[in-house]
């Protein structure tokens, strides 16, 4: 396959190129090819089973591809010379389970890596860690452990955990989807405002409210090929495959 178009102007922040990834027998991603630009909002729609959440795993390396290559800010990160950790500081990643450590305050939930990783002082990480609690609304809660927190909460705290780190592009997999209905919009504000702030970001997703009027641009991925992409709105009021208007017309 070609070479990925970058979405936007710009160069692109992330590019894959032709990514391929097996396990085992199972070829779940099928060549595939991506770029994002700074600011941009990528949400990834499509069926259970087609290699959203695998494909979100391979741009930060979680999920090293069979073949093909990655790059981040131009440098290929699938080099087996790169330096992975220092890359990953780069790139924050939220997962639809919180992660976070019961024993530990939801305040040093966030300073741990601050301090472990970055190597800031004590003082230094807790006010970047409070600084972003408060940015996710969670600043009241810091001395609360995790146990206490609703799963909205939570999920909040693991995303200023992400964002505490500075990171140059977010990406979300499937956030929302263990939540209770009643708390999938407080977790939504947060991401909405970030994208407005201007933060690059993948989201894996089944909220096709968010996908529609926050997304700068929209893929459909079926059986580990990006089978139709282009701008959100368009692609909901004008689909261009039979595949996404039968995607569409269920979950809509």
């Amino acid at each position: 396959m070609g070479a990925a178009r970058p979405i936007g102007a710009g160069e692109p922040l992330v590019r894959l190129d032709d990514v391929h990834k097996w396990f085992g027998n199972l070829h779940v991603l099928k060549g595939v090819d991506l770029a994002m630009v700074q600011r941009d909002v990528v949400v990834v729609v499509g069926p259970s089973g087609g290699g959203k959440s695998t494909l979100l795993r391979c741009v930060s390396l979680l999920e090293v591809p069979t073949s093909g290559r990655v790059f981040f800010e131009d440098r290929n990160i699938t080099d087996i010379r790169t330096n992975l950790n220092e890359v990953r500081t780069h790139i924050g990643i939220v997962f639809q389970a919180y992660n976070l450590f019961p024993h530990m305050t939801t305040l040093r939930n966030v300073t741990l890596a601050l301090e472990k990783v970055l190597g800031l002082s004590d003082d230094e990480a807790h006010d970047r860690a409070m600084e972003q609690l408060a940015r996710v609304g969670m600043g009241h809660k810091a001395s609360v452990y995790p146990g206490q927190l609703s799963g909205g909460q939570q999920q909040r705290v693991a995303i200023a955990r992400a964002l505490a780190m500075e990171p140059k592009v977010m990406l979300f997999d499937e956030v929302t989807s263990a939540l209770d209905p009643e708390l999938v919009g407080e977790v939504l504000e947060v991401m909405t405002r970030l994208a407005v702030e201007g933060m690059t970001m993948m989201v894996v997703t089944h909220e096709m409210g968010f996908a529609r009027e926050v997304g700068t641009r929209m893929l459909f991925l079926d059986e580990g090929r990006i089978a139709e992409e282009g701008e959100p709105k368009e692609m909901f009021y004008h689909p261009q495959s039979d595949r996404l208007r039968q995607f569409l017309a269920k979950v809509l």
